[in-house]
């Protein structure tokens, strides 16, 4: 969940006003995957409230949809954990060089006024 409001913050930052447009349709194709995942994770977490419940009133602590996702919980916190927080810190941050090197080129390419790249240098550009 973090990481999508992270990059949803990080993409109107580093987004202009003529672009905001672009977002916006991607944002009405997003909203029904969107909703599905809510959905889903709603729907997990009435499922983990209802066991805990059960397990409260002396229930079967076993149950294979929470035995499932803790192993999926584990094996991703021993990944990250192989992985190491320095790495993982790492990656994020050269993602985020990225976004913005991607950001300035296009700025300077709007600014400039095309959209493509340049010729090589003594070759003019046809329009």
């Amino acid at each position: 969940m973090d990481a999508i409001v992270g990059a949803a913050a990080l993409s109107v930052a580093l987004t202009r006003t003529a672009r905001l447009g672009r977002l916006r349709r991607l944002g009405s194709v997003a909203s029904r995957p969107g909703g599905g995942l809510l959905l889903l994770v709603g729907a997990y977490v009435a499922y983990y409230g209802w066991y805990e419940i059960r397990v409260l009133r002396g229930g079967n602590v076993s149950d294979p949809v929470i035995d499932a996702a803790s192993t999926i919980q584990r094996w991703t916190a021993e990944g990250l954990d192989r992985i190491g927080v320095p790495l993982v810190a790492a990656a994020l941050g050269l993602l985020l060089i990225a976004a913005v090197s991607i950001h300035r080129h296009k700025t300077r390419q709007e600014a400039s006024g095309t959209d493509e790249e340049p010729g090589p240098p003594g070759h003019e550009r046809r329009t």
